[in-house]
Order: structure tokens, then sequence, then C-alpha cells
């Protein structure tokens, strides 16, 4: 994979597709371009698409102090400025969603629209300990410990049951992606001092929003009231699913693809 050198850091990236430029900007766990899977793939047979490992993750460079989330927004628009974007469809799943905040904020000329799942304008006091109990159990405990743990928050107890295989697949995905502590660890700052909530209204691109009903990380409650203080956006609460609402329910996807292709 090219690396490009954006700032302080080398950052590893793919392009994939051909047509419109959308950027995948990924969450916390899954801060590395693989963890997009065959979404994608999909996504590629429509969009050009740039899907990029964050700072601190995969074959990206790992600075040794606190990130934020404005810096990992920087990062993502200096990739889009190394590569030739000028403006793009943006999808940011959990903590992709909050950089993909960022980015809209600080050059919001570059953003056509912006899709987010599973995300937050800023963590509540619950999130917060969740938060720093996984950076802790990263440094206690080890990732292989820490993230079949971890994913107990992301499915209903009725896919675990019936879905054992995918599980341990998702479980070992995480696990085997080159993951230096101290990049994670830095990574959980930036979310940890995430806050967008009073500049909601400045997001005045068309914006969707997607959560399970029953998400415990990012509330589905906290989607609805981002919704109401953004200008132009729609928000779809997706039942008996938690924090990977998509990956419980594939169908999902196709909410996305819609809002994409209508923006």
């Amino acid at each position: 994979m090219p690396l490009a050198k954006v700032g302080d850091v080398h950052l590893n990236y793919t392009i994939q597709g051909t047509g419109e430029w959308l950027v995948l900007i990924g969450g916390y766990a899954s801060a590395n371009w693989q963890s997009w899977g065959s979404m994608l793939t999909e996504l590629a047979k429509t969009y050009r698409v740039l899907a990029f490992d964050h700072r601190g993750i995969g074959g990206s460079d790992v600075p040794d102090y606190p990130y934020t989330m404005q810096m990992l927004a920087r990062d993502t628009l200096g990739l889009m400025d190394h590569v030739g974007i000028d403006r793009a469809r943006i999808l940011g799943k959990s903590m992709g969603g909050a950089i993909g905040q960022w980015v809209a904020l600080e050059q919001p000329h570059r953003v056509r629209c912006l899709a987010m799942t599973s995300t937050t304008a800023r963590p509540d006091a619950r999130a917060k300990k969740m938060v720093k109990w996984w950076m802790d159990s990263a440094k206690g405990i080890g990732f292989a410990a820490l993230f079949p743990g971890e994913l107990t928050y992301f499915y209903t107890a009725e896919y675990y049951e019936a879905n054992p295989e995918a599980i341990a697949r998702a479980e070992q995905a995480l696990i085997a992606v080159h993951r230096p502590v101290n990049g994670f660890i830095n990574m959980g700052h930036a979310l940890l001092g995430h806050d967008t909530w009073d500049r909601l209204g400045e997001l005045t691109m068309p914006v969707f929003l997607l959560c399970g009903a029953d998400d415990m990380i990012t509330p589905a409650q906290h989607s609805r009231d981002m919704a109401r203080r953004i200008p132009n956006a729609e928000v779809h609460i997706i039942p008996n699913t938690l924090h990977g609402a998509m990956a419980e329910k594939p169908e999902t996807f196709g909410l996305v693809v819609d809002f994409l292709r209508r923006n």
C-alpha cells in the first residue's frame, strides 16, 4: 500500500474503484482500512474510494503523544490533499463519524455530504468510562483479552448464539492488526476530548446518522439529539441492535448506500 507524508506522519492508504470520491474514516477499534471489508468492495463499484489507517495503527506512523480529534481530521484533509481530492462524500463509523464532524467543521466546502454510523458529538460519562477501561485493559491485559470482551458491547445475545464463527472471526481480525499499544492509548485520548456539541448547527451539508436502538457506547437518543441540532440531518435507529448495527444487520448498509446516492 502507498504511504503519504501528511504533517508529521506517514499514512498508509488505499484507493479502490472509479467514479466520484468517497472517503471512508474508520473507528477506534476499526481504525485500519481493511476493517471496512466487504463494504469497501461494494462501495468501490460506484465510487472512487479512499480508505486509510489512522496515525497509531496498521501501516501508518505511531507518534507517541496524545492525539486529538482535530488532529485526526487534519490527517484526513491532508491525505485528501495528497491524492488530489477537492470535495468528497464522507462516511465515518463510530470514532470515524466524530473525525468526520471535525473534517466538515474545518473545511465544510470539501464535504459534499457526511454519513455517520454509531457515533457521538461528545461521549457521555459512561462512554468515557468505557474508553478509559479499554485503554487501561490494552496496557494491562493486551488486545487478545480486550477485544473479545469489547465486542460484547457490539452485538445482541441472539447474534452471539446464532453466529459463533462470525464472532470468532471478528475477534481474530481485531487482534491480528498491527496495533501498537501506545497508538491505541493516544487514539483514546482523542475520543475522551471530543466535543462538537455546540457546533453541530454549522454542519449545513446533508448529514446521515445511523445507530442501533440498544447501543450502550453511542446511545440512540444521542443520535436523535444530534439530528435535531443539525440543519439538514436524517436519523435512522435500527431496532434490536447495538454498536455493531451494520455488521449484525447487513441490510442496514443499504440505508447508507441510498443516502450517498441521493447526495
